[in-house]
């Protein structure tokens, strides 16, 4: 039945794309893509059907190391929808991240994230209730999802949610670049037409989540990121920051992946871990704060989440 629903998803997302006048994938694109999805609907799948939240983990245990964390976002997805179904004294997403998944606190916060912004839930009570940092995790989450579900209404019409203002629109807006990736099937000639036409002020968040997806994502060889680097234009050194912050973020948790390695050799001009020495300047600014983040470093969220988890393993 997983895999019946696996499929039927697939078959809707090449069918959005064709939409949107997407050529067909090449075969080794289309097999990462569907890989990462399956994956993720495996996390999902998992947290639906298990009690115990510590037996979760456990049968994650075949999940190759660089897909690991895509499972972890379906996790969150999967625990966030039972909490607003079947609520219990014990939230489930908050008893996961405290207990056994508490390495994997960022990605199963952006599942929940997916599970607001696909079924169109209101975020307000989350905000509100979470922390800033975890908060941001959810906004990254929602607006992915925005841009991968309701592509008609947010990647043509463009609007932002009137529930957000000020940084979080920022980060909404990285969330749906990464979106981007997968919804514009990783093409260099689609992906710059799409932010194109977004206002000015909101394409340097698009690019750096295009940024973050293709070097943490990944799916395609080094022609496609030879090119879109150049389509980047200006905002090249978005797209080299995200792929630097993304490089860190597989040091951190321990899992490499050739993709990232590759974009950060094209994008970047470096390795995956010289790229990741470049951000610890970043987390060693003072400038950067969970209070003020600072607009010359994009993404400034994800530098506190990294300075974070970097002292939590010194710890």
């Amino acid at each position: 039945m997983q895999i019946r629903k696996i499929k039927v998803t697939q078959d809707i997302i090449s069918e959005t794309r064709r939409l949107r006048g997407v050529p067909p994938l090449p075969s080794e694109v289309a097999q990462r893509l569907s890989k990462i999805h399956s994956t993720y609907s495996q996390g999902y799948q998992v947290a639906t059907t298990t009690d115990e939240l510590e037996a979760i983990l456990p049968k994650l245990n075949a999940v190759p190391v660089d897909l690991l964390g895509f499972a972890l976002e379906g996790v969150g997805t999967g625990l966030a929808q039972r909490d607003v179904l079947a609520p219990t004294e014990q939230n489930r997403v908050e008893a996961f991240v405290k207990g056994s998944g508490a390495a994997y606190e960022n990605f199963v916060y952006v599942g929940l994230g997916l599970m607001l912004g696909r079924k169109k839930l209101p975020i307000e009570p989350y905000l509100k209730s979470l922390s800033l940092t975890k908060s941001w995790l959810v906004l990254d989450g929602y607006g992915f999802q925005h841009g991968f579900t309701h592509w008609q209404d947010y990647l043509q019409g463009q609007p932002i949610p009137e529930a957000l203002s000020g940084y979080a629109c920022e980060v909404f807006d990285q969330g749906m670049g990464r979106s981007i990736w997968f919804i514009d099937g990783t093409d260099v000639t689609r992906i710059p037409q799409t932010i194109a036409a977004f206002p000015t002020e909101r394409q340097l968040n698009l690019w750096g989540g295009v940024g973050y997806a293709c070097a943490y994502a990944g799916g395609v060889e080094r022609p496609t990121l030879e090119a879109l680097k150049i389509a980047a234009g200006s905002y090249h050194p978005i797209l080299a920051q995200a792929a630097a912050i993304a490089a860190k973020s597989r040091q951190l948790i321990g899992n490499p992946a050739v993709y990232t390695e590759l974009a950060c050799e094209v994008i970047c001009g470096m390795g995956a871990e010289a790229a990741a020495k470049t951000v610890d300047k970043m987390l060693d600014s003072p400038f950067t704060t969970i209070d003020t983040p600072d607009q010359k470093n994009w993404q400034s969220y994800r530098i506190h989440l990294l300075r974070q988890s970097r002292i939590a393993l010194l710890a």
